[in-house]
């Protein structure tokens, strides 16, 4: 079974506590919670659950467009990323992929099941795992048809800037180059949406549940080329969002003052959250996201040690053993709120 954060229910069940008893810090969703847009267009919706919801999500496609001003032709949304995930090599077909570690646990799975063969190249945490596109370019075998990285990086957090990114877009040739930007809305300007047209081998994904907090729903998007968009389109199941997801994800584009707010916020407390692991002896890497991604020092409690020690007072973490190359000394913390943050903080005085 592979290992993801979250797990809140198993915890409630476990442990005999309350949702609001729980500060998880395993998963990195947005610690603004749900933009009220949101909550509005999922109570007006509640209404439409009696009748199927939009077979291709269309509405959400047009406002995706309206939203980046990008041809719809370009654009396919998905029950969250995972689903295009998942979806991408059962209908593109490559032979061969190259992944950046480390990074999210599904690409692999994904790629397995379709019969792709997988090589890896890995940032070095001794260098804050810092990007080369010459690395990745060096790594790439004469079959490799697929190189999948995330930006920012998961769990990492580092950031990549677009320029290297579209420099190894440039030099792959017919090798498409997929990245996922799951929590590229924490840092934006990390995009490469604006750069999408004119290159037919560059796919992006997007997620919707981890900015706006709505990772119970399940809405993400894939922008690509038209030429791959009409293929996984003709391919993928009907009805996949349901029409609480679209409806909530259409929400989702017009949270403008939810936006605004969200990065003003999530940086400061990202900044004290940092400062405070530090203070501990924690080697904190330079996260862009709504996450860090640390370093425990020797000697000391190990992450999956430490996991277990805070369990039990509702706080849940995420210890990064299943995330190769990385070993039991890195653990990843989401942002939470002030109150949550600092009492997270004074439990790993006490036990760090």
């Amino acid at each position: 079974m592979r290992i993801h954060g979250g797990g809140v229910d198993q915890a409630m069940r476990e442990l005999g506590l309350t949702r609001e008893q729980i500060c998880d810090f395993s998963a990195s969703i947005n610690p603004l919670g749900v933009p009220p847009e949101v909550m509005q267009a999922l109570s007006d919706a509640l209404g439409r659950i009696s009748d199927y919801p939009e077979a291709e999500a269309a509405s959400l496609r047009t406002a995706l467009a309206e939203y980046h001003r990008l041809p719809t032709s370009r654009l396919l949304p998905g029950s969250g990323s995972t689903e295009l995930i998942y979806l991408l090599p059962r209908v593109l077909r490559p032979r061969r992929a190259l992944l950046l570690r480390p990074c999210f646990g599904e690409y692999a799975p994904a790629l397995q099941q379709a019969g792709c063969l997988i090589d890896y190249c890995d940032l070095d945490p001794d260098d804050d795992f810092a990007f080369a596109p010459e690395a990745i370019l060096a790594a790439r075998r004469a079959e490799t048809d697929l190189v999948v990285l995330a930006n920012p990086g998961n769990p990492s957090g580092v950031a990549i800037p677009p320029a290297k990114l579209l420099e190894v877009a440039d030099q792959l040739g017919d090798c498409r180059l997929l990245v996922d930007e799951a929590f590229v809305d924490f840092c934006p300007a990390h995009s490469l949406l604006p750069q999408l047209a004119g290159r037919n081998n560059l796919l992006l994904l997007r997620s919707l549940t981890k900015f706006y907090a709505i990772p119970g729903l399940r809405a993400g998007y894939l922008a690509a080329d038209p030429a791959d968009i009409a293929l996984l389109a003709a391919a993928r199941e009907p009805w996949t969002l349901s029409c609480l997801a679209i409806a909530a994800a259409r929400a989702c584009l017009t949270a403008r003052d939810f936006q605004a707010l969200t990065l003003q916020t999530i940086p400061r407390l990202r900044r004290e959250l940092q400062q405070g692991l530090e203070a501990l002896g924690w080697q904190v890497y330079p996260g862009a996201a709504n996450y860090l991604l640390c370093r425990l020092p020797t000697p000391g409690p190990r992450a999956p040690e430490l996991v277990e020690l805070l369990r039990p007072q509702g706080l849940l973490l995420r210890s990064c053993v299943d995330f190769p190359p990385l070993d039991e000394t890195f653990l990843r913390v989401a942002v939470l709120n002030q109150s949550s943050n600092r009492r997270l903080l004074d439990l790993l005085a006490r036990v760090a």
